[in-house]
């Protein structure tokens, strides 16, 4: 064990080595500023340590100079070695002491009090992750459906939105904006189909991230929508709204469901028993299964296969909650169908969307999570287990 002469000691530097910063060049940064330290003969007047995390994610990476008490954002080797020498641009300073004040720099969002006990009134707050789209409007969709939602949600609930991908607010931010606004229970529901990678995985490896910037703070996790008996009823409403009576028997019809497709064996065998259900639920001959991506068989695959077991009618039906790149995909195969197959009788309908059912479903899971009866605890479970087994490098889904 080294033991350091201090005697000369005049900077500290402390450096966050904390999972955000980490994954933002941490380390690089460490190196840089000890290096700097040692080319200039710095060693006994300036000393530097890893830190964990110290609350200010969204400014990572992050190095306090203390006894100073100056707090820099380091995202370019020049800020790192410029720290050295005390001479950083402004841009780059978190904080800053004035009169023994700590002063935030202008350009910068309010940090986190990371220990929350004892610092006013508590809240439990509801944080609904969406998947997050390159296509805005779907992004939309989602913050206007959890809108809708809030009518029907205890008002003494903290009601948020954010995305895993592709928008804004991520999970992270999510969480911080939760957290400043005085949460110390925090509910996250994902707001995803099928049980795959980003609720096994991702989502649990944002919330074990969220403990150790927040221990003070009581997390739950909602299960996904899955396998729900209301599932069934938005189908068949989109079907009915196409034109297709779900009471009546469809001899020469078609169903072709389309899913988003995963690498999740098990998320893809929840969709195989949902296209067989449904099927059970309807009087067609046929109720065909497709993914738009990753995995097969394609949507050209289940045109294909429908109209070779004889279908005259097929009807595209999306099993996607909102609109997307891939609807927007989607609507555009219906119609290259509709001309490539002129003989056969090719419809399309409507994403799942603002179906009252949808609700119902998500304020189940909702009300499971607040009741201590969610099975997504167990996946919170099962990810520990496999970090801990497997590694699991975290990373924030940005847009």
């Amino acid at each position: 064990m080294t033991t350091w002469n201090l005697t000369q000691m005049q900077r500290h530097l402390l450096i966050c080595n904390g999972a955000t910063c980490m994954g933002a060049g941490a380390e690089a940064v460490t190196q840089q500023i000890r290096d700097e330290i040692r080319k200039n003969r710095l060693d006994e007047h300036i000393h530097t340590s890893r830190t964990r995390c110290n609350g200010r994610c969204k400014d990572k990476c992050v190095v306090i100079d203390y006894p100073k008490g100056t707090w820099y954002s380091v995202q370019h080797e020049e800020t790192a070695r410029d720290i050295v020498h005390e001479v950083v641009e402004q841009d780059a300073i978190i904080y800053s002491m004035e009169h023994g004040v700590r002063k935030p720099s202008e350009n910068r969002i309010k940090g986190i009090d990371k220990y929350k006990k004892g610092k006013g009134s508590m809240k439990k707050a509801v944080l609904f992750v969406g998947h997050g789209s390159r296509l805005e409007a779907g992004n939309i969709e989602v913050r206007e459906f959890v809108g809708q939602m809030k009518e029907y949600i205890d008002p003494a609930l903290l009601v948020e939105t954010c995305f895993l991908e592709f928008a804004s607010p991520n999970i992270e931010d999510g969480i911080q904006l939760c957290v400043e606004q005085g949460a110390d229970e925090i509910h996250v529901i994902p707001i995803i189909l099928l049980h795959a990678g980003h609720s096994k995985l991702h989502i649990p490896a944002e919330i074990e991230h969220a403990k150790e910037h927040f221990p003070d703070v009581h997390f739950t996790y909602g299960q996904t929508i899955g396998i729900h008996e209301e599932v069934f009823e938005i189908l068949k409403t989109r079907l009915t709204e196409a034109g297709f009576d779900v009471n009546q028997k469809h001899e020469d019809t078609a169903i072709l469901l389309i899913g988003r497709g995963g690498s999740d064996p098990y998320a893809n065998g929840d969709f195989y028993k949902i296209s067989r259900l449904l099927w059970e639920k309807l009087n067609v001959p046929i109720v065909e299964s497709a993914f738009m991506g990753v995995t097969t068989p394609t949507v050209q695959d289940g045109m294909e296969r429908c109209i070779k077991l004889g279908a005259k009618k097929i009807i595209m039906l999306p099993y996607f909650l909102f609109t997307g790149i891939l609807m927007e995909r989607m609507n555009k195969m219906a119609e290259q169908f509709k001309e490539t197959y002129p003989h056969v009788s090719i419809d399309i309908t409507q994403y799942f969307g603002y179906h009252p059912k949808l609700r119902t479903i998500l304020l189940e899971r909702m009300n499971q999570a607040l009741n201590g009866t969610s099975t997504g605890m167990q996946d919170l479970e099962n990810f520990r287990k496999y970090a801990e087994e497997q590694g699991y490098e975290h990373h924030h889904h940005h847009n």
